[in-house]
């Protein structure tokens, strides 16, 4: 009873603040012993005292913020994030200045968002203005303060509104590569000398060297004393809040996640050593000094060695305490309470190490690690949709509320141990029957009565709940992942139920492997051109060729450009290889005997995050190409939503004698006043309205349309999918400049078509 008494007054003396400042030195002391470097990848711009004086106004124009963006973006700044408000208006002039500063970082520049409390009407997000967010994301700036120290301690890893979720700068700029907490605890032992910080004039003036900002994640914020952004943190004492959010980032890219245990490791220590006294007997007072002394020192020590090697967070001023309250207790010889208050501590410890402490559930470690219901297991994962909105609108105790309603219920009808196993997901498992269709029936039953309408106080909230199912002889971990694949599977094909397949992982497998590869393959110049010829319809002679990028994997074979393309345009890669793609086309044709022009795809990509122009220019001047002799072909639907963005960029092309291709047109979405207003020269006919030409007057009508259309548009024709030569015919007769497809040649090396060029006119049929 007294142990007891003197551990609770201990933690109360802990919850209400009196302990803060010696943990706070003693925390500072750990911090400092188990200094670790930055990455150095984060950069802070800083709105300092001299910048302040050099503008000589406050708040600034923002078109200096736009110009400062575009400074970073041409020294290639990886990611900009601004910890600036810009929820409010300024000038519409210098609003639109920045926004279009936004808008050329091509997504590369965020914004600061904030969570705040206005009152009796609860939390709002103050975003920034929408002519902003339309071009940079915003993130979640917000800094949670320790109410006892007063110390800026966490960032939130996301928020939502009825705009729709964001992530934090921390997550944004530092790119986990694990689950983040809701609540990410920054990790003051990083040592925040090492990143480096640049005045903003400094950098808007060009006086900082490209090669220090280059591939850097850069925050642009407040470090005058003037702004008040300032916070009081461990080990540094009072920093400015980029800083904050600077070394929240450098968290998150370690991959350490901090976990708090505030005081109750130590208490701990001071329990299990009363354990020990009492034990032993009634100890000589000047032994049990030194044993507490000891004791003190080496829970010191462990607190240092747990927060350096696994990011575990003690506090040891309430073990001093406690130690120090043992002392007495000794020398009163009192332990028995102690005992008691240890034992029914370490029944609620195993409790919660396998069960979820909220809805009593087997947690994923309990349900991974309890018996299996047979040798071979059925197993289904439930997932509760739109948690993160209910939590966002109504709160986290309504969700908590449904949460521990939905485990009740799934009990009821899941007596075998069901669990909670993520944040919104549980897990129910049965023995094996043996019958694909009962085990589809088994979840779609459990999918259907666990959704439906749940009454909890003050609200009643509808829920939604898609299922992923697994069976066999597996591991219940490996059962529960494939089950947990399922699902991901169900959600992204918009399905109720759906059961694993091998080809699930297979899939997954399979892209990361040739996101990886294709970065080695770009790097190690492992892809290679192939050239399908263009052929005048009227007199068969080459006109040309369209240059296609091919992929020759060492283990898997050729893969599809269908597949690597779009991993590529996904992942950003298409950057890079669309690069290498014009340069050695350019080079290529260069070489050619004839001088034939050469057609080279663009992305819409390229077009938002790489200077075509420079680009285009660069590449003929280096293969000492004629402008005319390059074309580039844009496809017509991925063209259409950027028409006004491109514009410029596709007239100063066109002016440098570059021709233009709207690639595989009828199938996007654009009006017919497009080809008027932008400059391309050619039309290239999609394939599948010359292929259909012969499924009915229909489609012959359609495509005789087409090309009158071109025709009278004054635009030269090119025809993709020719495969036989009544198609050939036909598309001369109804005027049809050049034609493209098997029956001529399918794309060839490029010494075949050196080769093919020493003819004089193709043959007939060219097949070679």
């Amino acid at each position: 009873m007294s142990v007891a008494l003197l551990l609770g007054l201990v933690l109360l003396l802990g919850r209400t603040g009196l302990l803060a400042s010696l943990d706070d030195g003693l925390q500072d002391w750990r911090l400092s012993m188990t200094s670790r470097p930055v990455s150095g990848d984060t950069v802070f711009v800083a709105v300092d005292s001299k910048s302040l004086a050099e503008v000589g106004t406050w708040p600034w124009p923002r078109s200096l913020y736009g110009r400062v963006l575009d400074r970073l973006m041409d020294a290639g700044a990886d990611e900009v994030a601004f910890d600036i408000d810009f929820s409010s208006s300024s000038t519409p002039a210098e609003d639109a200045a920045f926004a279009a500063a936004l808008e050329r970082a091509g997504g590369f520049a965020v914004l600061a968002a904030f969570v705040q409390d206005t009152g009796a009407d609860g939390l709002m997000v103050s975003r920034p203005l929408p002519q902003f967010t339309q071009w940079a994301d915003p993130v979640l700036v917000n800094v949670l303060i320790d109410g006892n120290a007063g110390h800026a301690r966490w960032v939130p890893k996301s928020a939502s509104d009825g705009s729709g979720p964001m992530e934090a700068l921390a997550a944004r700029l530092g790119q986990p590569t694990t689950t983040l907490p809701d609540l990410v605890t920054i990790d003051y032992s990083l040592d925040l000398s090492g990143i480096p910080r640049f005045s903003f004039t400094d950098v808007l003036d060009g006086h900082v060297a490209p090669e220090l900002l280059a591939g850097k994640k850069v925050i642009v914020g407040a470090s005058a004393i003037e702004l008040r952004d300032f916070f009081h943190v461990p080990r540094y004492g009072i920093i400015s809040g980029p800083l904050v959010q600077a070394l929240a980032a450098e968290t998150v890219r370690t991959g350490r996640i901090i976990r708090d245990f505030s005081g109750l490791p130590g208490l701990g220590l001071v329990a299990a050593l009363a354990l020990v006294i009492l034990a032993l007997g009634r100890p000589p007072i000047r032994v049990a000094g030194a044993v507490l002394l000891a004791t003190a020192l080496l829970g010191e020590l462990l607190a240092v060695y747990a927060y350096g090697r696994w990011g575990v967070l003690v506090d040891t001023a309430a073990m001093h305490l406690g130690l120090v309250g043992l002392f007495a207790l000794v020398v009163a010889d009192d332990g028995y309470a102690q005992l008691l208050g240890r034992r029914q501590a370490m029944q609620r410890l195993g409790f919660l190490a396998t069960h979820d402490a909220q809805t009593g559930l087997l947690s994923r470690h309990g349900f991974v690690s309890a018996a299996a219901s047979g040798p071979s297991e059925e197993l289904v994962v439930l997932q509760l949709l739109h948690m993160d909105e209910l939590r966002a609108t109504l709160g986290h105790d309504v969700a908590d509320a449904v949460l521990t309603q939905f485990a009740h219920k799934l009990s009821s009808l899941n007596g075998n141990g069901p669990a909670l196993v993520g944040e919104q997901s549980f897990a129910a498992a049965r023995p094996d029957k043996g019958d694909a269709s009962g085990l589809r029936l088994w979840a779609e039953m459990l999918s259907d009565s666990m959704s439906g309408v749940y009454h909890v106080p003050g609200h009643s909230v509808y829920i939604d709940v898609v299922a992923g199912y697994a069976a066999g002889p597996f591991v219940r971990s490996a059962l529960l992942v494939q089950a947990e694949t399922a699902l991901l599977r169900a959600r992204s094909e918009r399905a109720r139920v759906r059961g694993y397949i091998v080809a699930d992982q297979e899939a997954l497998e399979r892209r990361r492997r040739l996101e990886r590869d294709l970065r080695d393959a770009l790097h190690n110049q492992d892809l290679h051109l192939a050239y399908q010829p263009q052929v005048d319809l009227r007199s068969r002679r080459l006109t040309g060729a369209e240059a296609l990028v091919r992929w020759q994997h060492p283990e898997l074979g050729m893969i599809s450009p269908a597949e690597f393309i779009p991993l590529a345009e996904e992942t950003g890669l298409i950057v890079d290889l669309g690069a290498w793609v014009l340069r050695q086309a350019c080079r290529d044709a260069a070489g050619w005997p004839l001088p034939l022009k050469v057609s080279v795809n663009v992305s819409p990509i390229q077009f938002d995050r790489m200077n075509m122009e420079a680009e285009a220019k660069a590449a003929l001047a280096d293969a000492d190409l004629p402008p005319h002799r390059l074309e580039l072909e844009i496809t017509e639907g991925a063209r259409m939503a950027n028409a006004l963005a491109v514009n410029a960029t596709l007239t100063a092309l066109s002016q440098l004698g570059i021709a233009l291709a709207v690639d595989d047109f009828g199938t996007g979405y654009s009006s017919l006043s497009y080809f008027q207003e932008l400059p391309f020269d050619t039309l290239k006919i999609d394939q599948q309205f010359v292929r259909g030409r012969d499924s009915g007057q229909q489609s012959a009508a359609l495509l005789a349309a087409i090309v009158e259309l071109a025709l009278r548009l004054d635009k030269h024709i090119v025809a993709e999918g020719v495969e036989d030569e009544a198609t050939a015919e036909l598309l001369a007769q109804l005027g049809c400049h050049t034609g493209q497809g098997y029956y001529f040649s399918r794309p060839i090396p490029p010494d075949a078509f050196i080769a093919l060029m020493t003819r004089e006119a193709v043959p007939a049929v060219g097949h070679l």
